[in-house]
């Protein structure tokens, strides 16, 4: 992979990544600093990057087995986790709180009205602008604000 077609195709993903490794470690420079971690990590093996079919699924798996390594280290928990632990010790108290919380964005997000879904995905996850949103939606740029903004009201209520 060239170095343009990296910047191109991984450096866009920047803010949509910083959200999701915000919302795992709910600190903005433990957040910042995992987004680079990943950057660094993904620059280290772009010869290997051109097989990946879906460079923003792939970034994002890669960058939450990056906050997971952060919140165990910030335990003291070296030992690899994987979805079937055991809990008890006080590594993984950290690890349940975290999937608890996923759980509950998930079932928020579950909850949320179709169209008040569909826009906080394109926003979110896709990072698309609002004049992104309208052309795809067809919505104004206002009521894109108003429905992002209830669909965030809605979540962090629920969570």
């Amino acid at each position: 992979m060239t170095v343009q077609e990296f910047r191109d195709t991984y450096l866009p993903l920047s803010e949509g990544l910083y959200r999701v490794a915000y919302g795992l470690l709910e600190s903005r420079p433990d957040a910042e600093d995992a987004v680079q971690d990943l950057y660094i990590k993904l620059w280290g093996m772009r010869e290997t990057l051109e097989a990946v079919h879906n460079p923003r699924a792939y970034s994002i798996t890669l960058l939450r087995n990056l906050c997971i390594d952060r919140i165990r280290r910030a335990s003291g928990r070296t030992a690899p986790l994987d979805e079937d632990s055991v809990a008890g010790d006080a590594g993984q108290d950290e690890v349940l709180v975290l999937r608890e919380r996923i759980g509950r964005i998930r079932e928020a997000f579950r909850a949320l009205p179709e169209n008040q879904k569909k826009v906080l995905e394109m926003r979110t996850l896709q990072n698309l602008t609002y004049e992104q949103i309208a052309a795809r939606t067809g919505l104004s740029p206002l009521s894109l604000r108003v429905l992002l903004s209830r669909a965030r009201k809605t979540m962090r209520q629920m969570i």
